[in-house]
Parts: structure tokens; C-alpha cells; sequence
């Protein structure tokens, strides 16, 4: 038996067993621990277990990184955010009822084509809709109401990811990754799977090494360290509107006096 006839047989098991509330709600959880929590804990726990290990491979150096307190501070804040997360899509369920399903729980497992398509579109959408949402959130009049909460860690730490004032949680980490597969009527396997890819992706964008290059971790610590630079996830977006260099909003005749 090849794995996706073992994941439709485990999938039939699961749908065949449990109520479709039951399984939205219980796989809204798994995938927020597997995907953000365990990933930024064994970041931080390279933090605190082997400092000179961390010294010598974090992005930023050791005196810019931030104090036990703030590390404290932000893990409360980033864990209080995904219990409402959770809380909400609770109420959801219960207000559906738990034999009904808000998401596509079809009996039938896609195939592996139709998951890369899945996961090719909404890694594309999710960086248009987070680009300029990201943008308009650095705005001047919008900035210190809501994403200057973010920015408070110059020097990320993985927890960071989703350290964010609860419009910002919503419309900026949220709305951009489940959104356009939810709209697509993608399978709700297909879903949690590129949420999964997604939160690990914030928790390593933000733990301050770029181990892997993938994805880049470097090009958000940037972001953290200058502000108005590298405003998507991927960089298509600011490689089409050219804001993946720092100082690309200065005047020309500031950038020639430099050189």
C-alpha cells in the first residue's frame, strides 16, 4: 500500500469515527502546536540550551538580542493569541453544530497533484494579500495603533511569528493563509497542511537563524532590524515593487551621495 492509499484509508477511519466539528476543531489545534508551537519551543530551547551555539549562528549579534523578560512577555502574548484563535473557531463549530462541517471534509483524499496545485496557489496568494496588508499596516497613520506591537522585538525570537495586536493576528496572519484555499474549496487536508508549512515558516522567519535558507530568515530579521524593508514572505512581491533593498524609499540624490 503506497502512503496515499495509507492516508486515504487512515482519512476514511477519522471522518467514519469522529463528528465533522470534532475533526475541524481538534485538527485547528494540532496544527497550531505542530506547526508554530513545538517548531518556536525548540528554537527557544536552542536559545537557552546552548548559548554559544546561538551566539555564533544568530543572524543579529549577541548584545541586540532580547532579555528572559521580553522572551517571558512574548511567549504569554503569542499563546494568548492562539487560545482566542481557537476559542473562536470553538464557537464556530458549536454554532454550526458538530455534524455539520464549515470546511471541505470530503471522504475522498486529493491527489498529490491537486495538493501542489493547492499549495503552489496559496503560497502565491497568501504573498499578494500579506504584501500589501503588511504595507498598510507600516503606513504612518496606521503603524503605532496596531503593528508597532509586532515590531517591539527588533531582534526576533521564533515566538515573535505571532506576537501581534489582535487585528493584525486576524487580518494579517490569519485571513492571508486560510482565506484563499477556504474561497478555493480547497480539501481541508490540503488546508492544514499549508498551515502547518506556514506557521513553521513564522516561527523560522522570526527565530533569527537562517539555517536552511528555506525560507529565508534572513530577509524578515531584516525587516525587524529596518522596518521598511522586505514586506512579503517569499520576495516575489518586493522584488516586483523593488522595497527589497534597503533605503529603496530615499530620494536619488541621497543614495548618490552615499556612493
Amino acid at each position: 500500500m503506497d502512503l496515499h492509499s495509507k492516508l486515504q484509508a487512515a482519512w476514511y477511519r477519522l471522518i467514519n469515527t469522529y463528528r465533522p466539528g470534532t475533526i475541524e476543531l481538534t485538527g485547528s489545534i494540532a496544527t497550531q502546536t505542530v506547526g508554530f508551537i513545538l517548531p518556536a519551543t525548540l528554537y527557544l530551547l536552542i536559545d537557552t540550551l546552548f548559548p554559544e551555539f546561538s551566539k555564533r549562528h544568530k543572524i543579529q549579534s549577541a548584545g541586540r538580542q532580547p532579555t528572559r523578560p521580553q522572551i517571558l512577555h512574548c511567549v504569554k502574548v503569542t499563546l494568548f493569541n492562539h487560545v482566542w484563535v481557537v476559542a473562536i473557531h470553538a464557537m464556530l463549530v458549536y454554532w454550526a453544530g458538530l455534524d455539520h462541517a464549515i470546511m471541505n471534509l470530503d471522504p475522498i483524499v486529493p491527489p498529490w497533484r491537486e495538493f501542489i496545485v493547492d499549495f503552489v496557489f496559496a503560497l502565491l496568494a497568501r504573498e499578494i494579500l500579506f504584501y500589501y496588508i503588511h504595507r498598510t499596516l507600516h503606513h504612518p497613520r496606521i503603524y503605532a495603533y496596531i503593528h508597532k506591537m509586532h515590531h517591539k522585538y527588533t531582534t526576533p525570537v521564533a515566538f515573535a511569528g505571532e506576537y501581534a495586536h489582535p487585528v493584525e493576528h486576524v487580518i494579517a496572519n490569519i485571513l492571508p493563509i486560510t482565506l484563499p484555499l477556504y474561497l478555493k474549496g480547497a480539501h481541508y487536508l490540503s488546508i492544514i497542511a499549508f498551515v502547518s508549512f506556514e506557521l513553521w515558516e513564522a516561527a523560522a522567519d522570526h527565530s533569527g537563524y537562517d539555517f536552511l535558507k528555506l525560507p529565508p530568515a534572513e530577509l524578515h530579521d531584516l525587516h525587524h532590524e529596518k522596518f521598511r524593508v522586505h514586506y512579503g514572505t517569499i520576495g516575489l512581491m518586493d522584488w516586483i515593487h523593488g522595497t527589497d533593498v534597503v533605503g529603496w524609499d530615499r530620494p536619488e540624490t541621497d543614495k548618490r551621495d552615499e556612493q
